[in-house]
């Protein structure tokens, strides 16, 4: 648009294929006697997004604080921009809100990420967000980018932090940032603890951090830098490559501000890299220099075992008690092998009735992963949990992220497109199994849901506890069940056909559901010695495997317990044939005077067939 005096202000153009609308704004003259003097000029396409902010609907989830956002895409980003005025709530940022926010920028391209936080002031200023939602003015809302939190910016909750960078639903909430374990040791002086907030800032090849307060330290110490202590912290931000440097310091509040720091201990296992910083100096505005932070190089960088991550988003069932105040840990399988028992765990009150909670794990990777096995303790009030689904990304630092067209896909066809993806691809796993039936087991395990070689089996367990004078126990009873193709992992066998459990001559008759193990090589059983009468006479397990109706002998005629026996309070047992049981029955004493050597024959026979499938 022209003004009839020469004065330039704005042109709207309009791609008649797609309707899509651009405006140039300019708000200067094109005049060779105004200005200066120029008469021509290039214009930055200007436009507006529309911004749906989600403040999730737990207790305690919304804020008073004053929130910014910062939209970035592949042309630049919006800067940190104050959501001051919602479209369509008054009282901006409740529990339950959909607050509407309209953003004027230059055109960003395709937006890549967010970054929202909040300033941390007022008395409820923790902030439970849900998502992010983000389009361009006048584009319907199915066409919206939306950007996944499912976390507290709070200074009191989960990882302490109050800014967060979100990147699209599908990429990997978590993934594409890597975690720096910071362990910073404060020395041993008289006088070396400090009381103030410490922040750090990492200087790397790629790019560097911003400024962050370490709010909460991963080995649970309540009482930060004190003297001779070493502090562990988890900087979750993005990738900034091999470590150059680091700033650290503190901001000098607090009765005692001045700290001695001795050392600082970076550790990246996503990189298999960590980093030792020696400092050995004061921070302190009455000693040595006055200096309160202090940049240090790093003295030596060694290798570590390389992990990768893995992020994990279960949801709880919105049911009536559907959630736990149990502790919940997982195992994840794969073709290559399988992770440690992992805690799924954070500050925060997590597995509430109709959540969505997403955990980052650094664990070794399996390969392409079958199945996980998710269980809880059984530990507080209420610990009945439904779990509605588990979901898993993996990531390896080989995989280029490649941005991918959005097109309406059948479930079908979304299949068949997991199935293409390369192992060094991000591989997700989706699994939809519903933990419907109230079995009274804490213990599931779950298959991928394009899974078709492996299916799920039940296993009847049948323990025979002796009848001799003190057999039985009330202890907790454990047992793990080993088969050509993995293992059940431990199970606690909780519910029996009998009342009281492990009695003197008592057979008590277990169900354990799992994924199919084949052949049964062995099994481990043992007991916690927990009660008083803990001692047990175990007189033998026998398995019926109900998918082919098989039943395997696993005979024990020992005691599990501290004052009999060998003193062990846990047994490996391997199966013999029936025919070896029927003997037993016929004759007790040869029976026993045999089983020692019929089990050491089998121990030995599945060392040399795991020695030949190594060597194959």
């Amino acid at each position: 648009m022209l003004c009839s005096n020469g004065d330039f202000l704005q042109v709207t153009l309009l791609k008649t294929l797609t309707m899509e609308k651009y405006s140039f704004e300019c708000g200067r003259w094109l005049d060779i006697n105004e200005d200066d003097n120029e008469i021509v000029r290039e214009l930055p396409a200007t436009g507006a997004y529309r911004v749906t902010i989600c403040t999730g609907n737990v207790s305690g989830s919304g804020t008073d604080a004053s929130v910014f956002l910062n939209i970035i895409g592949d042309l630049g980003d919006t800067g940190e921009r104050l959501m001051f005025m919602s479209k369509n709530n008054v009282n901006k940022f409740e529990k339950g809100n959909h607050d509407e926010f309209l953003i004027e920028s230059v055109t960003l391209g395709q937006v890549r990420k967010v970054r929202v936080g909040h300033d941390g002031r007022g008395g409820g200023c923790g902030w439970f967000l849900d998502k992010v939602m983000v389009r361009e003015e006048g584009q319907p809302e199915s066409a919206a980018t939306e950007f996944p939190c499912f976390r507290w910016l709070d200074r009191n909750e989960d990882d302490g932090q109050i800014v967060r960078e979100l990147v699209p639903a599908g990429d990997g909430l978590r993934l594409f940032n890597v975690n720096y374990h910071i362990a910073i040791k404060t020395g041993s002086v008289n006088g070396a603890s400090s009381d103030s907030k410490v922040f750090v800032k990492l200087y790397g090849e790629k790019g560097d951090t911003d400024k962050v307060i370490l709010a909460v330290s991963d080995n649970d110490l309540r009482n930060y830098y004190e003297t001779g202590q070493t502090d562990i912290f988890i900087l979750e931000t993005f990738d900034i490559g091999k470590i150059n440097r680091l700033l650290i310091g503190h901001t000098n509040e607090g009765l005692r501000a001045g700290w001695f720091l001795d050392s600082v201990q970076i550790s990246v296992p996503v990189h298999g890299m960590q980093y030792m910083f020696p400092s050995h100096r004061w921070l302190c505005k009455d000693e040595a220099d006055g200096k309160v932070e202090v940049e240090i190089y790093p003295s030596e960088v060694l290798e570590i075992e390389q992990l990768i991550s893995y992020e994990v988003t279960v949801v709880t069932g919105d049911v009536r008690a559907g959630g736990t105040n149990a502790n919940v840990f997982c195992q994840i399988y794969g073709d290559e092998g399988k992770t440690e028992v992992l805690a799924l765990k954070s500050r925060s009150n997590n597995f509430e009735r109709g959540t969505t909670e997403i955990f980052k794990i650094e664990a070794l990777d399996v390969g392409k992963i079958y199945k996980i096995r998710i269980y809880h303790d059984g530990k507080g009030i209420g610990d009945g949990w439904f779990l509605e689904t588990v979901d898993i990304k993996r990531l390896t630092m080989a995989m280029v992220q490649v941005e991918v067209k959005k097109e309406e896909t059948t479930k079908k066809d979304k299949k068949k497109d997991k199935k293409k993806k390369k192992k060094d691809e991000e591989e997700e796993v989706e699994i939809i199994e519903q933990l419907q039936e109230e079995d009274g087991e804490i213990v599931v395990e779950l298959l991928t849901e394009d899974n078709e070689e492996l299916e799920l089996n039940s296993y009847e367990v049948h323990v025979f506890t002796g009848t001799m004078f003190g057999a039985g126990t009330d202890a907790n009873v454990y047992i793990n069940i080993y088969g050509e193709t993995g293992d059940t992992g431990e199970r606690r066998l909780r519910k029996s056909n009998n009342l009281n459990k492990f009695e003197k001559g008592e057979e008590d008759i277990f169900n354990i559901t799992a994924v199919d193990l084949g052949i049964l090589k062995k099994l481990r059983i043992r007991h916690d010695n927990s009660q008083a009468s803990a001692g047990w006479f175990l007189d033998r397990v026998e398995i019926v495997d109900n998918k082919d109706d098989t039943t395997y002998f696993f005979p024990c005629k020992r005691w599990l317990a501290v004052d009999e026996d060998d003193g062990q309070l846990a047994r490996e047992l391997v199966p013999v044939d029936e025919a070896f049981m029927k003997k037993g029955d016929d004759d007790e004493e040869d029976s026993e005077a045999t089983l020692g050597l019929e089990q050491k024959g089998a121990f030995i026979n599945s060392k040399i067939l795991c020695v030949f499938l190594h060597l194959q």
